[in-house]
């Protein structure tokens, strides 16, 4: 016999564990909270998974159909990171935080890339305080706090370098001493973000790479494909 506290009297157990794997969920039911959910279908499909702490307490959501469409109900309103190796084999996932409301998402923006090793490399057009547009070359870091560029830009985009915050920031070659500041406009391809923060570190310690990081990559939903070396960038 269920017990009187049972919120689904009558119901098998088995059934119960499955639902918590598969999301599927009797309708208006919750499957304990966002990120219990989020973590299930992560070691069910064999993908790691960050920024579980942005969702907070948020309460379990109803998912269905394949994996990315049950990712894509399920983290409504955050932005996020999808790595795929190839098209339905997800390899990371990144919750970079709640979605900007307002307006109408554009239609999302495939981006082809080039491959530099195991990074992905795109154009990228900066356009600093001079109001000078640059086209460079950037590395897509998604372990990059910001957009990372050499300390020889700072006066091609006009900016005061005595204006800069100084800084340090750690890097997996140790610590580097950074400036930084904000750049009006970031666009690649045709997505393009406002007022996205920058650091500056000396060009010698960046050997000519510039990083393309989550200052600019958490204002999308973004999918990294590597069969197809390709970008996805969907604003919200």
């Amino acid at each position: 016999m269920a017990s009187s506290k049972d919120p689904w009297p009558g119901i098998a157990r088995p059934y119960l564990l499955a639902c918590a794997i598969f999301g599927l969920w009797p309708a208006g039911a919750e499957a304990g909270g966002l990120a219990d959910q989020l973590a299930a279908l992560a070691q069910e499909h064999g993908f790691s998974i960050e920024g579980l702490d942005r969702l907070s307490a948020e309460p379990g959501r109803t998912a269905e159909g394949g994996i990315k469409d049950r990712l894509k109900a399920l983290l409504q309103g955050y932005n996020y990171i999808l790595a795929e190796s190839r098209p339905g084999r997800i390899e990371r996932l990144v919750i970079t935080g709640t979605a900007r409301g307002g307006g109408k998402p554009p239609p999302s923006s495939t981006i082809p890339t080039l491959r530099i090793g195991a990074h992905h490399q795109v154009e990228a057009i900066l356009v600093g305080p001079n109001g000078v547009p640059r086209t460079v070359s950037v590395l897509v870091d998604t372990g990059a706090s910001t957009v990372v560029l050499p300390t020889s830009m700072i006066n091609t985009l006009g900016f005061d370098a005595e204006r800069l915050s100084a800084g340090i920031s750690q890097t997996a070659s140790g610590q580097v001493r950074t400036q930084t500041g904000v750049l009006p406009s970031v666009t690649v391809g045709p997505a393009s973000a406002e007022n996205v923060p920058v650091s500056f570190i000396a060009d010698k310690r960046l050997n000519g790479a510039m990083l393309l990081g989550m200052s600019y990559l958490n204002r999308f939903r973004v999918t990294i494909d590597d069969e197809h070396d390709e970008i996805v960038l969907l604003a919200k």
